[in-house]
């Protein structure tokens, strides 16, 4: 289901939060929404929900306008960062009640999830009783469990363990291949980079750059540690390339087929690379 927001602008009394905002999201995509905290990143989302509707500009799916039909979001799935669980009743309370309200809840397959999640033994148990990370488990079971066509995920990894993060960004990348429509918001710069196709940076109000993760010829930034730096810069300085060195290291941008012709040609004059990072430009607007 693709998504298109033309012109969105949205305030908090007189604070502008969401002024002008344009863009669309295809099918079989992970997009991901980054900025610095209060860049308005769970207010688009809610915004692309009809959790808040007294916005101007207009959000649709498949054409239709969500604020005049929303049945529509039936096929949406949302995480965000602020919802609360019933914590006086069970964790399969929870999920019957918040899957019910989609109308349509497997419980074979939240089952099957909560095992795989290893939070199935916990579902007996009132949700005051859970922890941080089993009360966030549970809202990512409660986001998945009507298969729907659009899934928006603010924060979904933060407070949950290393395991259960590689389960969730692998869950994500197989529902990708079915054609889902999937947003994410994270301050953690791993989570974008494994899972994302394109990036868009939410700052003053709307997407001030976007970023194509899989295209080969982006710029990225690297950070380097070598046996001589003096070989590396006068090599980066032969091909055209601005550097800073800090230290020990040596940081400069080039694309990945650029990289490799800066490597080899230090690697014929016997430079030793002890140390190689890479990020993509994007990694600053997460951090």
């Amino acid at each position: 289901m693709k998504i298109k927001v033309e012109d969105l602008k949205f305030a908090y009394g007189m604070r502008k939060v969401l002024n002008g905002v344009t863009a669309s999201f295809d099918e079989g995509k992970i997009y991901g929404i980054v900025g610095k905290n209060g860049a308005g990143k769970t207010t688009f989302f809610k915004a692309l929900t009809n959790i808040i509707t007294n916005y101007s500009g207009t959000v649709s799916y498949n054409d239709e306008n969500v604020l005049k039909n929303s049945s529509v979001l039936t096929k949406t799935g949302i995480l965000l960062d602020d919802i609360e669980l019933y914590k006086s009743y069970t964790g399969w309370f929870n999920l019957r009640y918040f899957g019910g309200l989609r109308g349509n809840f497997d419980e074979d397959l939240a089952r099957k999830l909560a095992d795989e999640l290893d939070l199935l033994a916990s579902l007996d148990l009132k949700v005051s009783a859970y922890s941080l990370g089993m009360g966030k488990k549970l809202l990512l079971l409660i986001s998945l469990m009507n298969e729907a066509e659009v899934l928006i995920f603010d924060e979904p990894l933060r407070g949950i363990d290393a395991k259960s993060v590689l389960w969730f960004r692998q869950y994500l990348l197989n529902l990708k291949q079915t054609g889902k429509t999937i947003l994410i918001s994270s301050h953690v710069q791993e989570d974008i980079e494994a899972l994302c196709d394109e990036v868009f940076v939410l700052a003053d109000g709307t997407f001030t750059e976007a970023f194509d993760l899989t295209d080969t010829r982006q710029m990225l930034r690297y950070k380097v540690v070598v046996s001589d730096p003096s070989v590396l810069t006068e090599v980066l300085k032969n091909e055209g390339h601005a550097y800073e060195q800090r230290e020990e290291s040596i940081i400069f941008e080039a694309t990945p087929e650029q990289f490799q012709t800066i490597f080899q040609a230090c690697v014929s004059r016997d430079l030793m690379f002890e140390e190689i990072k890479k990020e993509s430009k994007f990694a600053e607007f997460v951090k």
